[in-house]
C-alpha cells in the first residue's frame, strides 16, 4: 500500500511504471475503474479520527479550514504509524468485507489499517474508503496518438480541493465530463468568481453559472455506462482558462466522440 501511494503521488502513472509494482494486477484494476465498496463518507472518517485522538471540535474545525480536505485531515490527525503496514491486497480485501459490517466494526477495521500506514498512504486509504479515489491509468501516449483537448464548461467547484467539475454541450443542456484538480495560476481569481456566481450548493460543493470555458486535456477515454456522458476520461487535466471563449463555443459531446477520443 505504501508503494502504491508513492507510485501515484505525482499523478496518474503510465503502464510501464505500473508494471514495476509488486502487486501490479491489483493496482491496474484500481487504476482502470475497479473500486471497493464505500466504507464511509470522508466526513465520517474525519469524525472517527477525531474521536480516536480526542481532538476537540474547535481544533478539528481549524484543521479543516486549513486543509479543506476531510480525507486529508483524517489522515493527518492520527499518530505516527506502528505495526506492519498492510499491503494493497489486504486493504482492498478489508474494504470489500467491511462495507456490510455495522459502523463500530467498520470503524475498528479502518483504524487498524490507518494506524499502520504513514500519512500519504493513509490519504489514499481514505479516498478508497470514502469512494472518492478517481485517478485513472495513463494510456500509452504513442498508442493513443498523444493527449487530446477539448473546450469544456465549468459547472461546479469543490473549494476544499480545489477541484473543478466540467461539462460538454449536449442537445440543449450540459453533460458532466470530468473532475480534475484546479491548479492553474488563475485559481484564486477563479475561486473568487465562483463564490460570486453560485447557483446551488451541494454540501461544500458550489454549482456555478456555466459561463467559464477551459481547455481540458485527457489521454483517452473508456466506456462507462454509469456516467451520463457514457465515458471515463484518463488523466483529465486543465490546460488553461479560455477567457475569450463563450459557452456556445464549447465542445459538444457528439463532437468529442466523433473526434476520435474513444479508446478501449
Amino acid at each position: 500500500m505504501i508503494r502504491f501511494a508513492a507510485l501515484i503521488a505525482q499523478g496518474a502513472p503510465d503502464a510501464r511504471l505500473l508494471d514495476r509494482h509488486p502487486q501490479a494486477e491489483l493496482a491496474r484494476r484500481l487504476l482502470t475503474g475497479s473500486r471497493p465498496k464505500r466504507l464511509a463518507s470522508a466526513d465520517v472518517l474525519m469524525s472517527w479520527a477525531a474521536a480516536a485522538t480526542g481532538t476537540p471540535a474547535p481544533l478539528l474545525a481549524a484543521c479543516l479550514q486549513a486543509s479543506g480536505d476531510r480525507a486529508e485531515v483524517a489522515a493527518l490527525l492520527l499518530p505516527a504509524p506502528h505495526g506492519p503496514p498492510p499491503g494493497l491486497d489486504e486493504v482492498l480485501t478489508a474494504l470489500e468485507r467491511a462495507a456490510a459490517l455495522p459502523e463500530a466494526e467498520r470503524r475498528a477495521l479502518w483504524l487498524n489499517l490507518a494506524l499502520r500506514l504513514p500519512p500519504q498512504a493513509r490519504l489514499v486509504l481514505n479516498r478508497l474508503a470514502a469512494g472518492t479515489f478517481r485517478l485513472m491509468l495513463k494510456p500509452d501516449a504513442a498508442a493513443q496518438g498523444g493527449p487530446r483537448t477539448c473546450r469544456a464548461i465549468l459547472v461546479m467547484i469543490a473549494p476544499q480541493g480545489p477541484e473543478a467539475s466540467l461539462a460538454l454541450r449536449h442537445g440543449n443542456g450540459l453533460v458532466p465530463i470530468a473532475k480534475c484538480p484546479l491548479t492553474l495560476a488563475e485559481t484564486p481569481e477563479i475561486l473568487t468568481w465562483a463564490r460570486a456566481h453560485v447557483t446551488d450548493r451541494f454540501g461544500p460543493n458550489l454549482a456555478v453559472r456555466p459561463d467559464l470555458v477551459f481547455t481540458l486535456a485527457c489521454d483517452g477515454t473508456r466506456p462507462n455506462a454509469r456516467r451520463k456522458s457514457g465515458l471515463d476520461l484518463a488523466n483529465p487535466r486543465l490546460l488553461h482558462w479560455d477567457r475569450a471563449a463563450s459557452p456556445d463555443q464549447a465542445t459538444t459531446l457528439e463532437g468529442f466522440r466523433s473526434a476520435g477520443f474513444i479508446c478501449s
